[in-house]
């Protein structure tokens, strides 16, 4: 059997027969070439956006009494405008340029005289029959829309003035007052029920704290002027006992 072995960069030729090994040939390893790089493909320049194109300013409205009218044959855009108002013109005379299906036509003046209007500016689109310059007559400029009138703020409405709470009528009999000034948190009774002295009436939270407001005396609840909720000072009367 004969094998090839590659060590250290050299080639052996080795047989085998027999349980013994010989060696036939040496030589140098062959080193396969490097497969060659690739140059970079430089990246395809960003594409420039197009500066937006200022749309033609609007040619001052004038009316033309008079002259002649030189309008535009078809539907198209204007590229040139080769005269302006008060230009002595021939018969003949290029005037301006109109594109029309992609072919350029020049529209040329039909009789001698003198630019009155010129309508057309370069850029603008126009229809068939628009009237792009004219020639004699009497121009006019036309009058400016009348400008609205400011439309006034409606007055400010006045806010309903508060009404007053009708003063609570007092009842005869013994007032069990606030202590301190708080909240009604809870009231325990109603008018006419029979109460036990040191029976609670209502709860009054002062200073984050609870406290419990009693009946001083057995008695019959005439009068319950605390409300649950309510905002109360030192010494006002929240139940009067008979």
């Amino acid at each position: 059997m004969k094998y090839k072995v590659t060590l250290n960069g050299k080639t052996y030729e080795i047989e085998v027969e027999a349980g013994k090994a010989m060696c036939l040939a040496e030589y140098e390893a062959y080193a396969p070439a490097a497969a060659p790089v690739a140059a970079p493909v430089a990246a395809a320049p960003a594409a420039v956006a197009a500066a937006p194109v200022a749309a033609a300013p609007a040619a001052p409205a004038v009316s033309v009494t008079g002259g002649a009218t030189v309008t535009a044959p078809m539907p198209g855009t204007i590229l040139k405008v080769n005269v302006q108002v008060g230009q002595t013109v021939k018969a003949g005379q290029l005037l301006c340029v109109l594109e029309a299906m992609k072919m350029e036509n020049e529209i040329v003046a039909p009789e001698d005289g003198v630019v009155s209007s010129v309508p057309a500016s370069k850029g603008a689109s126009v229809d068939t029959g628009a009237v792009l310059v004219t020639i004699g007559g009497t121009a006019v400029a036309a009058a400016p829309a009348p400008v609205a009138a400011p439309v006034a703020a409606p007055a400010p409405v006045a806010a309903p003035a508060p009404v007053a709470a009708a003063p609570v009528a007092a009842v005869a009999g013994e007032a069990v007052k606030a202590p301190m000034p708080g909240t009604i948190l809870k009231v325990n009774v109603q008018v006419g029920q029979s109460v036990a002295a040191g029976q609670l009436l209502c709860v009054l939270e002062a200073m984050k704290m609870e406290n419990e407001i009693v009946a001083p005396r057995a008695g019959t609840v005439a009068q319950v002027i605390a409300a649950k909720g309510a905002s109360v000072d030192t010494d006002a009367t929240l139940i009067v006992l008979n």
